[in-house]
């Protein structure tokens, strides 16, 4: 490799240092790591956002979208649903994380390409290559499989998947996680404000969730099959 790779890989090693020290050696990071921090976490950006007035959706979308380029997707999806309810909240969660998803993988093409690109031999050089004709698949696939966010964002990046392959995959294939958790998070936090007896987990709003939750760990397969039953069709 050339010194601009070696530049970039260190400058990409400097950020994601940062980053891990923010979570895991500042009071920031602590927050993230507790259940209680998290509820602290949601409580300043609601400060934050009802601060911003009309902007503060927008306000929202920005700061979920620089804390996914590092940090856990959980705490900011559990703000979203908390802070503006279910449908809003899953509207601006999913712009948040489709923006995210897309700058991670745009600085992980940038900081990480060449160096994968020089260790890819073999079968990884064969991985590589089939990811290129396959993009699509591979990433609409892995978000359905709630394949951990930051770690499939970069990773693309550092692969030969086009850009546009990776951002419908993410599109498509993200929509079904981060709607379903937004809407689980919303309807537990509506339940625990009105919980009087074990009845109320027999509503509608519970077991909707709930049930798409358990839905979505079948999309995969589900999705797979279908695949394959296009795939029988075309050939005969």
């Amino acid at each position: 490799m050339n010194r601009s790779s070696w530049i970039k890989i260190a400058v990409f090693a400097v950020l994601a240092a940062a980053g891990c020290w923010l979570l895991f050696g500042t009071p920031f990071g602590t927050m993230l790591l507790s259940a209680a921090g998290r509820s602290e976490l949601v409580e300043r950006m609601n400060g934050m956002v009802r601060d911003a007035g009309a902007f503060g959706p927008l306000a929202f979308v920005a700061i979920m979208t620089a804390g996914l380029l590092f940090l856990p997707a959980t705490p900011f999806v559990l703000a979203g649903a908390l802070l503006f309810g279910k449908l809003s909240g899953s509207l601006y969660n999913f712009t948040a994380a489709i923006l995210a998803a897309s700058a991670s993988f745009v600085l992980g093409r940038y900081f990480l390409h060449d160096l994968a690109h020089r260790f890819a031999s073999g079968k990884l050089a064969e991985l590589n290559a089939k990811s290129e004709r396959h993009g699509f698949s591979v990433i609409f696939y892995l978000r359905l499989a709630w394949f951990p966010f930051i770690v499939l964002n970069y990773g693309a990046g550092a692969t030969r998947i086009r850009f546009k392959d990776y951002f419908w995959g993410t599109v498509l294939g993200g929509a079904a996680p981060f709607i379903i958790s937004t809407f689980c998070f919303g309807s537990f936090w509506e339940l625990a404000r009105s919980y009087r007896s074990p009845a109320d987990l027999l509503h509608f709003d519970v077991l909707f969730p709930v049930a798409l939750l358990v839905f979505s760990l079948f999309l995969p397969k589900i999705a797979r099959t279908l695949r394959g039953a296009t795939r029988a069709d075309d050939d005969a």
